[in-house]
C-alpha cells in the first residue's frame, strides 16, 4: 500500500511506525485523542487496530496537551504504550521531559510538529515531510493509512478517514485533496462512500452512517465538544464503529440546541461592544459563559462568527474561554488556565495562503511562548493554545508585537 506514495520519506516513516506497532510486546495501549470529529474518528480507528492486533486498549479524551495532564496519564500508565493522536505534534519535547522514561510514547498527529530525538517518544507527523496537515491529511486519514498498511481488516473503516477529514473542513475548497483524497478513493472503491455534487462542492454519502459525512462529523464534534463534560465523545466513538442510534442522534440534537442558544447570546454581547479591537487583532473572552461545554467550543464559535458582518475581515480573530479544573476521564487537575482559539476571516485567510499575511502556526506558538503557555494544535488559519488565566492581555500584546515586527 505505502509503495504508491511518491514522498518516500513519509512512506519510510510510516513503515517504521508500523514496525513499532507490530513489535510492541506489551498488553495494554492507552490512546489519547482529541474531542472533535477528527479526534474521535482517530480514537475509534486506533482502538479497532488494537483489537485486530490483540492489544487491550483504553481511550482517554482530552482537549489540549498540558504537563499536568501528561503527568497524570503517564503516572497511571507506567510501563504501558501511550499513543497521542490528533494532538501533541508540537509537544513531543514536553511530553518526553514529563514522561521521564515511564512509558513508550507515539505521537500520530497532522498539526505542525517538532522532531525529537528520544528513546521513548516517536513522532509520526506528515508536516515533518512537507505535507500540509491543515488541508491534505487529517489525523483520521493518517491513522487509516497506517492501520490498513499493518492489517488488511482496517480497510473496513476507510469511511472514518473521510468523516474525520470533512470534520476538519478539509473539503472547504470543494472536495478533499492529497492523502485525504487517497482515503476517499479507497472508501469509494470499497463501496463505503458515494461522491455527490451539490452546487460547486462535493459531498460524501457514508453508507455505514446512512448520512452525509458533513452531517455525521458535525454530530461527532457536537457530542465530543459540546458534550465533553458528559463524556459525549464516548457515544461518538461508539457511533463510529456501530452507527448512530436514535438515542445518540437525539443527544447530539439536544446539545446542538444548547450550543446555539449560548452562541446567539454571545453574538449579541459581542455586537453590543464585547469585541475588543486592536490594530491587527479583534478578541473576546467568554469566561465561563459556555459552561458546561468544553473549551473546543470557543474555536467552533470563532469559526461560526469569523465571516459575520460585525467582524473586521482584515484582523485576526481571537477568543478565550476558561478551562475547567476537571478532565472527565482523569478527574481534578491542578491548573488555572484559559484556552485561546484563533481564526482568520476569509479575506485574511486568502492572504495567509498566498503568503501575504502571517499564519497562526507561527504567531500562536511564539506569542504563547512569550507568556509561558503551551501551544500545540496550530494550523495556518486556525490555532489554539493554553495560557495562565490573567495573561490574556499579555498574550494579545505579544501577538500584536509579532505582527508589528513583520511589518
Amino acid at each position: 500500500m505505502l509503495e504508491g506514495f511518491l514522498n518516500k520519506e513519509f512512506a519510510q516513516k510510516a513503515k517504521e511506525m508500523g514496525r513499532k506497532i507490530k513489535e510492541y510486546s506489551g498488553e495494554k495501549v492507552v490512546i489519547i485523542h482529541h474531542n472533535d470529529a477528527d479526534g474521535i474518528c482517530s480514537g475509534a480507528l486506533l482502538s479497532k487496530l488494537c483489537d485486530l492486533l490483540g492489544f487491550e486498549s483504553e481511550l482517554i479524551c482530552i482537549e489540549k496537551v498540558h504537563p499536568a495532564i501528561v503527568d497524570i496519564i503517564h503516572e497511571r500508565n507506567s510501563g504501558n504504550l501511550v499513543i497521542y493522536t490528533d494532538l501533541a505534534g508540537l509537544a513531543a519535547k514536553m511530553i518526553d521531559e514529563v514522561n521521564k522514561g515511564r512509558c513508550k510514547v507515539w505521537i500520530i498527529d497532522h498539526h505542525p510538529a517538532r522532531a525529537i530525538k528520544s528513546r521513548d517518544v516517536f513522532v509520526f507527523d506528515p508536516e515533518l515531510f512537507g505535507i500540509g496537515g491543515d488541508m491534505f491529511v487529517s489525523a483520521s486519514t493518517l491513522n487509516y493509512i497506517l492501520g490498513s498498511s499493518i492489517h488488511k481488516g482496517m480497510k473496513r473503516y476507510a469511511y472514518l478517514a473521510v468523516t474525520g477529514a470533512v470534520g476538519d473542513y478539509h473539503d472547504r475548497t470543494g472536495g478533499v485533496l492529497g492523502l485525504d483524497r487517497f482515503a476517499l478513493d479507497e472508501a469509494v472503491s470499497l463501496k463505503q462512500v458515494k461522491i455527490k455534487i451539490e452546487g460547486h462542492k462535493e459531498r460524501y454519502f457514508v453508507k455505514f452512517f446512512d448520512e452525509f459525512a458533513d452531517v455525521a462529523s458535525d454530530r461527532l464534534t457536537t457530542l465530543g465538544a459540546v458534550g465533553y463534560e458528559k463524556k459525549g465523545y464516548r457515544l461518538g466513538v461508539k457511533a463510529c464503529l456501530e452507527g448512530f442510534n436514535r438515542k445518540t442522534v437525539h443527544e447530539a440534537e439536544k446539545l446542538k440546541t444548547m450550543r446555539e442558544r449560548k452562541f446567539n447570546r454571545e453574538i449579541k454581547r459581542l455586537k453590543e461592544g464585547g469585541l475588543k479591537m486592536e490594530e491587527h487583532t479583534q478578541w473576546f473572552h467568554v469566561e465561563d459563559r459556555f459552561s458546561p461545554m468544553g473549551v473546543k467550543t470557543v474555536g467552533t464559535f470563532c469559526q461560526k462568527i469569523k465571516d459575520m458582518s460585525f467582524i473586521d475581515e482584515e484582523k485576526y480573530l481571537i477568543g478565550f474561554q476558561n478551562c475547567s479544573k476537571r478532565i472527565p476521564d482523569l478527574g481534578k487537575v491542578n491548573w488555572n488556565l484559559v484556552k485561546m482559539s484563533g481564526r482568520a476571516p476569509l479575506p485574511l485567510e486568502r492572504k495567509i495562503f498566498k503568503g501575504e499575511a502571517i499564519g497562526f502556526n507561527f504567531l500562536v506558538p511564539k506569542a504563547s511562548e512569550a507568556v509561558g503557555g503551551v501551544a500545540d494544535a496550530t494550523h495556518t488559519i486556525a490555532a489554539a493554545t493554553l495560557i495562565e488565566k490573567g495573561k490574556e492581555k499579555e498574550f494579545i500584546r505579544a501577538f500584536e508585537g509579532l505582527l508589528e515586527k513583520q511589518k
